[in-house]
């Protein structure tokens, strides 16, 4: 797309009424600036807006965020968050300078970019089944979608330290969410881009399914003051990649009847002003819902209570509220149809491609510096806590009594089956200070298992809702991770209060 079929797009969209009633816009700008240096676009959405019809040339920007820093990869550089309110003409404006000059001046200021180029335009429906990612940079952009257009960064030279490392963008997006709604850590091919965003204002669809019928019913609401005009949808549906339904609708202005059926397989629509061609409306691909689980999560009276050592030994009392979860399942009952052996057949195919990828977090432990630790310590609690409601297996050659009330003592699942295993030793030895030596024997020490037990007496508090076990395997020391893991559910009927260990 070039400059000249952008603005000419643009003022096609921006007649008055014909997607909506504009009179300004909304500028958002994330920022960045090294010091010393020039301020350079990060990401800028510019919003067509309604409401504000007085806006002149002379608005002040307004800063929406504190001044960010400290981001890895950006020393001495700070972010921040800009708004500003221009009028619609500014929009042509800025383009036409963009185009002549290379400089981008929508804020009425020139913001440093790289080389920016218009993409073919787009249209960002609203979520559905499947979230639009674009829509976590998007102004609410939840009716009937919108148009957008980008002008795309072609080097983003400046941002190579986020695309190096993920987690630098998460810790800036992270920031910026705090005081405006834009979340793109998971966008960074937007970074150094500009988003106009036009929403459709002029009517809102509906998309209904009646039960049991093999139709799907299309409903438009025309805003207040807007003239109904002749529409047309189109929608179809898609299993496996295959077209299974595809249906167009006659002309209609505010409803319409479409012979697909929307039960079996999620549905995608588009509606056009027939009078124009343009896009009013769409829908990501949307399922309707056959069967519910809905989980009552019951919280118990009685909590647990325990002793956990912090990072430098020391025991804190600690207070875990436990829960029971009961689960009712409303809707038709799940068949081994077409569905139930495509979702087997793509287990398969993510557990080959988790195999590859060799997805994991990893941690950067950084000297005198316990963060890392504490940050996996908290990873740990939260798999525990999200995935633990049916068991938790707990694993390491060293495991310890204390790493047990540092992580599975955490669990709030009440009498979710616990079982850790350890291969049933202390870890190397860090400095000579905590080995013996020949001239200076150290005192005898207590068996492994005996001081495991130990602490688990001392600290385990009243175990309330607590069933674990604790072991270690029988036979030779260092059990290879090909190997499966000794069978631990023989006290699978053990009531919930009970911590059994068995180290040899």
């Amino acid at each position: 797309m070039t400059f000249d079929k952008l603005r000419e797009e643009l003022a096609f969209l921006l007649a008055p009424g014909r997607i909506g009633a504009f009179d300004h816009i909304e500028l958002i700008e994330v920022i960045g600036t090294p010091r010393g240096g020039a301020t350079i676009n990060v990401l800028s959405v510019a919003v067509l807006a309604e409401g504000r019809p007085n806006i002149g040339d002379t608005e002040r920007p307004e800063r929406l965020t504190e001044r960010i820093g400290r981001i890895d990869g950006f020393r001495d550089w700070s972010f921040g968050v800009m708004r500003t309110l221009r009028p619609v003409a500014a929009l042509d404006q800025a383009l036409s300078t963009l185009a002549a000059s290379g400089e981008w001046t929508l804020s009425g200021h020139t913001l440093g970019t790289g080389t920016l180029r218009p993409d073919p335009a787009m249209f960002a429906p609203p979520d559905g089944t499947v979230r639009v990612p674009i829509n976590n940079v998007l102004k609410n952009n939840f009716w009937a979608g919108s148009h957008v257009f980008r002008l795309t960064d072609q080097d983003k030279t400046p941002f190579a330290p986020f695309f190096a490392d993920r987690r630098r963008l998460q810790v800036l997006s992270d920031a910026i969410s705090a005081g405006v709604p834009i979340a793109f850590a998971g966008l960074a091919d937007l970074l150094g881009d500009v988003l106009i965003q036009l929403p459709v204002t002029v009517l809102v669809p509906s998309v209904t399914a009646p039960r049991g019928a093999e139709h799907s019913d299309v409903a438009v609401t025309w805003r207040n003051g807007s003239t109904p005009r002749t529409l047309a949808t189109a929608a179809r549906t898609r299993w496996d990649e295959l077209v299974t339904g595809a249906a167009v609708s006659e002309r209609f202005t505010h409803g319409a009847r479409l012979p697909v059926d929307s039960h079996r397989q999620p549905l995608e629509m588009e509606i056009w002003d027939a009078e124009v061609g343009i896009l009013v409306g769409a829908t990501p691909s949307t399922s309707t819902i056959r069967r519910i689980s809905l989980d009552m999560h019951v919280i118990q009276h009685e909590p647990r209570l325990f002793n956990a050592p912090d990072l430098r030994g020391q025991p804190v009392a600690e207070r875990v509220k436990l829960t029971k979860t009961r689960t009712s399942l409303v809707g038709t009952e799940a068949r081994q149809d077409a569905n139930f052996w495509l979702s087997r057949r793509q287990d398969l195919e993510e557990k080959r491609r988790l195999d590859e990828t060799r997805d994991f977090v990893q941690y950067r432990p950084q000297a005198n510096s316990s963060a890392q630790q504490i940050q996996a310590l908290a990873d740990v609690r939260f798999l525990i806590d999200k995935h633990g409601e049916t068991g938790v297996d707990l694993w390491d050659p060293y495991l310890s009594a204390e790493d047990l009330l540092r992580t599975l003592f955490f669990c709030c699942h009440s009498g979710a089956s616990l079982r850790a295993l350890t291969d049933g030793g202390d870890p190397p030895c860090k400095t000579c200070q905590d080995c013996s030596t020949p001239e200076e024997p150290a005192a005898p020490r207590p068996s492994f298992p005996d001081r495991q037990r130990a602490v688990l007496e001392h600290d385990a508090g009243n175990r309330e809702g607590l069933r674990l076990e604790y072991r270690n395997p029988p036979g030779a020391k260092g059990l290879a991770l090909s190997r499966p893991l000794p069978d631990l559910s023989e006290h699978a009927r053990w009531p919930a209060g009970m911590v059994a260990w068995n180290l040899r």
